[in-house]
Parts: structure tokens; sequence; C-alpha cells
């Protein structure tokens, strides 16, 4: 089984990210050299807001957030059944949930609670507002790379996947920095392309093992990147 180097931050990894584009997609690489106004990332917070400060500062892209959350099983609150987008797309692991045998009431409770958890997320990052016509006017026509520090299940990253969908971009493009090569196999045929230097067929598989040091980055430290960002759409002159 091949070995890799953990990363020394999830900022540190965004940097390689870039850098594995470079070397192993230089046809992406010019095109982002040749109109990066044409590109936009998506953060997924809160793990991927600084791998996609890293990414960004490296190829000079503006970025957004995309709040995301997982619908929470109810007696397990650490896994989910499915997942939410800001816009209120769900996404609903259909084999799994078969499985927990849950009543209807109590999956309705889930997905409610998981809407009003992001409701939350948007009035902190002031983004309570005319978000459709904000996802339209930046997505349509438009290359979009969505980031997260890793994938698991990666119900998460297909509900971003679909949502970003409904708003017409040019291309889809996914940047990570460690998947299992099962999740990767099923994000892969929903995009243009998925950019991962840590790919691991393991039967077990941990996003934090990919890091040297992994902690659960805390909303404190998100607005602080992101308020003193150079490539937060929110602080660019050139937003659009």
């Amino acid at each position: 089984m091949k070995s890799y180097i953990p990363y020394e931050s999830r900022f540190k990894a965004g940097e390689i990210l870039a850098e594995y584009i470079e070397k192993q997609e230089p046809t992406v690489k010019n095109l982002i050299l040749e109109s990066v106004n044409q590109f936009l990332c998506y953060a997924i917070p809160n793990g991927g807001v600084p791998i996609t400060e890293g990414f960004c500062s490296k190829f000079k892209i503006n970025y957004d957030i995309l709040i995301v959350r997982k619908i929470k099983i109810p007696y397990n609150t650490e896994a989910g059944f499915g997942a939410v987008t800001t816009d209120g797309t769900v996404l609903i692991n259909e084999s799994l949930l078969n499985r927990l045998n849950l009543p209807d009431r109590e999956i309705q409770y889930s997905i409610n609670l998981t809407k009003k958890e992001i409701s939350g997320r948007l009035k902190l990052y002031n983004k309570n507002e005319g978000l459709k016509e904000s996802y339209k006017e930046k997505i349509h026509k438009r290359n979009i790379v969505i980031l997260d520090d890793g994938l698991a299940s990666g119900y998460t990253m297909l509900a971003a996947i679909n949502m970003v969908k409904k708003y017409q971009p040019l291309k889809i493009y996914i940047a990570i920095p460690t998947a299992p090569l099962g999740t990767f196999k099923r994000i892969k045929p929903e995009v243009n392309n998925i950019f991962c230097p840590n790919i691991r067929d393991v039967m077990w598989f941990a996003v934090a093992d990919a890091y040297k040091k992994w902690y659960d980055v805390p909303e404190s430290e998100v607005l602080k990147i992101i308020n003193n960002s150079k490539y937060y759409i929110s602080n660019s002159k050139n937003s659009t």
C-alpha cells in the first residue's frame, strides 16, 4: 500500500492541492492562469476554509463559502444519513436510511434541525439575504471549484455538487486533500474533474489520518481567516 506524508496543516494542504494541479493537470492550470476571473472557489466550512485559503493564495482565485451540513442520526450525532445545503437542497443516503429504520417524524425532525443549523451559520457569515440570486450571479457559466479538507462517505460533497449544478456552471471541479478510493469513484462521474493527491484504498478511512495535527476548526478561526483574506469574495473588489 502506498504511504503518504501527513499534511502539516489544512492551509499547507491547500497549497499542495494547487501544486498538484500545476504538475498533474497543466491544462487546468493554464486555463486558470489565462482566465482566473472565470473561476470561483467554494469552501465547505469549517475545515474547508483554511484549505481554500491556501489553495487560492497560490492561484489568486476568489472564493466564497458554501454551507453544507450533514443530517445527523438522532442516536449517533457523529454520523449522518444525508446532507442539506445552503439553499435547502436535501440529499439522502437512501441505502443507509433503509437500514436505520427511522420513523418518518424522526427523519423530518433531523432534516428541520439541520436547516436551522444552516440558518444560524448564514447569520454568522452575513449571508442570509438574496442567496439564490447571489448563487445565480456567481455560478452561472463559471468554472466552480469546491473544496473541503477531505471526503468520507462523500454525501456532503454530493449535496454541494447538486446545489451548484442548479445554477448552470460552465464546469465543476472538486479539490480535496484526501479521500477513500470508493468515495473518489462515486464523486468522479458527477463532476468534470476531481483532484486528490491522497487517495486511500483501505477498509477503514478517517480524514484525520491525513494530517499531522487534526482538530475541529472553530468558527472563530473561520471568521479570522475570511476577515483577513485577500481572496474571500466579500473582501474582493472583483467579486463577480
